[in-house]
């Protein structure tokens, strides 16, 4: 017995969907329940997120605080709906691992207990809230009442188990966290990151890697379900092995979550021509994924490429089939699309039906933005896209009609960045 309801929920056209959860997660959530009740799980979810910022600002502090914070409240929702789509007993939930990592990553943060149960509390009472308009949209007048009963029994079922879960986490991971070296490591950067004062020769001292050196971050991380071997022995090998590549005299390794880690080289001159050496030279363990961020110099260096290091791997989550992406490759579409909002709003304008998500649509728009980048050129596209020069011709001629009449007559680079930020989007 299921409750069918669920499987109409539909996302709010007018918001962009940015999940972020793994898209393996994601795309495995989308086969229980349908891609559309997905969309509106992370919408709600992103909601959800606003509110506990604006109640509980201590869970915010920048992108990766926040980022956090959105891989629990999505886990948590997309459970809740597995649940009550099963009508299982939400007290026999188990805490998701993103919500788990979160947690650890609160204890870690030191941020109180108290507050962290109150995000949860409050995240649960916005998604009943959620859920109830729901109901009364999609059941049945006549069966609306015992619904609405049952689905505010089992969410008050789960979200007692949520917390319950959470502060069972937090405790074991602070208590294994305070006093450790681990602590202080992390202490610094997290004083480096958010732009607080920090001492050069104590944080070098502390962190064993010379923060006044120059430096090339970078963001690893695993977004599969393999543990053979583990996701941190794979992280670990894969960030020795792009030391190499960099022939880099330091680097320093923060663990971040379960499955990613920190890291930060430091060398000199060619050596940070690293993308390419990475590509050539790195034999990647399956399921790791590597965002390189900008050289840059001293301890405000270390943040000013670690933030690139998490635009790249913004972009390369949503889109991108390559393992390795290189913030300078993608700062345009980073940059653009920094307000998601106004990046959806923009690529529809200019892209109209051409922006819809489907397989032969996402043909047509990529055709016709490595046209546009090989400057109109009919041969070139034809190799690069391996396909017959005819076909292309097909293709290029197809994307236009689908245009709307105003994008034709707007400059080429408005139009290429539209098809930029959809292929980031889309694929």
């Amino acid at each position: 017995m299921t409750r069918q309801w669920l499987l109409q929920l539909e996302p709010d056209a007018d918001r962009p969907v940015d999940p972020a959860l793994p898209h393996a997660v994601v795309a495995a959530m989308a086969g229980v329940l349908g891609p559309e009740p997905v969309r509106w799980s992370v919408q709600t979810a992103d909601t959800m997120a606003a509110e506990i910022l604006d109640q509980v600002p201590e869970h915010g502090g920048g992108p990766a605080p926040l980022a956090t914070l959105r891989r629990s409240t999505e886990s948590a929702v997309l459970t809740a709906l597995r649940l009550l789509h099963a009508e299982s007993s939400g007290a026999a939930a188990t805490l998701p691992d993103d919500a788990l990592e979160g947690c650890r990553e609160f204890a870690r943060r030191s941020l109180r207990l108290d507050r962290v149960l109150r995000g949860v509390r409050l995240g649960h009472a916005r998604l009943t809230q959620e859920l109830t308009a729901a109901v009364e949209r999609y059941v049945p007048a006549d069966r609306r009442l015992t619904e609405l009963r049952r689905v505010t029994e089992a969410l008050f079922a789960y979200a007692d188990t949520h917390a319950s879960l959470m502060a069972e986490a937090y405790i074991t991971e602070r208590d294994r966290w305070c006093g450790s070296d681990e602590e202080a490591r992390r202490k610094i950067i997290d004083d480096l990151l958010a732009g607080r004062p920090v001492d050069a020769q104590t944080a070098t001292r502390r962190l064993r890697y010379d923060v006044s050196r120059t430096h090339r971050a970078a963001v690893l991380w695993c977004d599969d379900t393999e543990d053979t071997p583990p996701a941190a022995e794979r992280l670990h090998h894969t960030a020795a092995a792009l030391a190499r590549a960099a022939e880099t005299d330091g680097m320093l390794v923060i663990p971040a979550a379960e499955t990613a880690v920190w890291l930060w080289l430091s060398a000199s001159g060619g050596a940070f021509d690293l993308a390419e050496r990475a590509r050539a030279g790195i034999d990647r363990p399956a399921g790791v994924h590597i965002a390189l961020g900008p050289p840059a110099h001293g301890a405000s260096g270390m943040r000013r490429s670690h933030h690139g290091a998490r635009e790249a791997q913004r972009i390369a989550r949503h889109g991108s089939d390559s393992w390795l992406s290189d913030y300078r490759e993608v700062r345009l579409v980073a940059l653009a699309t920094a307000d998601s909002t106004h990046a959806h709003w923009f690529v529809h304008d200019l892209l109209g039906p051409l922006a819809s998500d489907g397989t032969r649509v996402r043909e047509l728009r990529e055709t016709l933005r490595v046209y546009l980048a090989e400057e109109r050129s009919l041969r070139a596209a034809a190799d690069r896209l391996h396909v017959a020069r005819n076909t292309v011709t097909y293709r290029v001629k197809r994307a236009q009609e689908l245009l709307p009449s105003t994008s034709l007559k707007d400059s080429t680079l408005e139009l290429r960045l539209a098809l930029e930020i959809a292929r980031s989007q889309f694929g």
